[in-house]
């Protein structure tokens, strides 16, 4: 009886050391994940559309975003002009801040051209089990539900860290693919390399809750005209719509201008958070 309780606490430490072990690893780490995403942009369609987006983890942070987005928003900022008209405009335009010891997301969406943040917990799994080789990775499976969607998640214990791409974090492990079961939806991890980056990267901090967020979005797409709405291009240039109080000629032209834009795009991620680029 003696040596089965030192057996039990023998176990128990080196479970305990090995948990502080993977935790220091994956704190020390930094990593940069380039995600394939293919997603259906519209609910009418069974199209789909292919972007690119990478996951850098920096010191126990990270940051998701949109690869094409970047690159246009770095070369309007020195005005290089003629380079963006070489990089293909992208949909998918969010991105997603975490702190890894922390259970939520903070989601940032731009809409009529100002940046809100909001916190989001990170997803339940179920149903967690072993799953076998995935492409070079030892993979177990998980599933979750957000958004209105099921979703079927591979991730991997061979890379030591609990986060993933888009809202999927939390997981003993690297998620290396998180697909919607409808099929609208597959982010997959196509390059993972370590990153020598020292400089930590910026928490976003909420600035609006998700429900008011959203009551926002749904009381402008009934009536978009009827709203003060700022554009902006990929080139940066802009201009300001004002409702004048008259439904004339100006009002239903914004309005259609504004209808093809969700047209284009009416299929998201997160069912309940549209993402509107206008």
């Amino acid at each position: 009886m003696k040596n089965l309780m030192i057996s039990k606490e023998i176990l128990l430490k080196t479970v305990i050391l090995s948990f502080a072990f993977w935790s220091s690893s994956f704190f020390t780490q930094n990593y940069q994940v380039t995600y394939e995403v293919k997603f259906k942009p519209k609910k009418e369609s069974d199209s789909l559309v292919k972007e690119y987006m990478v996951l850098k983890i920096i010191k126990g942070q990270s940051i998701f975003y949109n690869v094409n987005k970047e690159k246009i928003d770095s070369l309007v900022r020195i005005n290089n002009f003629k380079a963006v008209y070489t990089i293909n405009s992208s949909l998918l335009r969010l991105q997603v801040s975490k702190s890894l010891s922390k259970d939520y997301s903070t989601i940032g969406v731009t809409f009529n051209q100002f940046k809100y943040w909001y916190k989001e917990k990170n997803p339940r799994y179920y149903d967690l089990k072993k799953y076998g080789p995935f492409k070079e990775y030892t993979a177990n499976e998980a599933f979750t539900d957000f958004g209105q969607r099921k979703w079927h998640i591979l991730y991997t214990p061979d890379i030591p860290i609990n986060d993933g791409p888009y809202i999927f974090s939390g997981l003993p492990g690297l998620v290396i693919k998180a697909e919607s079961i409808d099929g609208d939806y597959s982010f997959e991890a196509i390059e993972i390399k370590k990153l020598t980056d020292s400089l930590l990267l910026t928490e976003n901090k909420e600035n609006i809750k998700k429900d008011k967020l959203m009551k926002n979005i749904g009381d402008f797409i009934k009536d978009p005209a009827s709203h003060r709405i700022n554009f902006k291009n990929d080139f940066g240039d802009s201009f300001t719509y004002e409702f004048g109080g008259a439904r004339d000629t100006s009002y239903n032209k914004t309005n259609e201008i504004i209808q093809k834009v969700l047209q284009d795009f009416n299929n998201y991620p997160d069912k309940d958070i549209p993402v509107i680029t206008f």
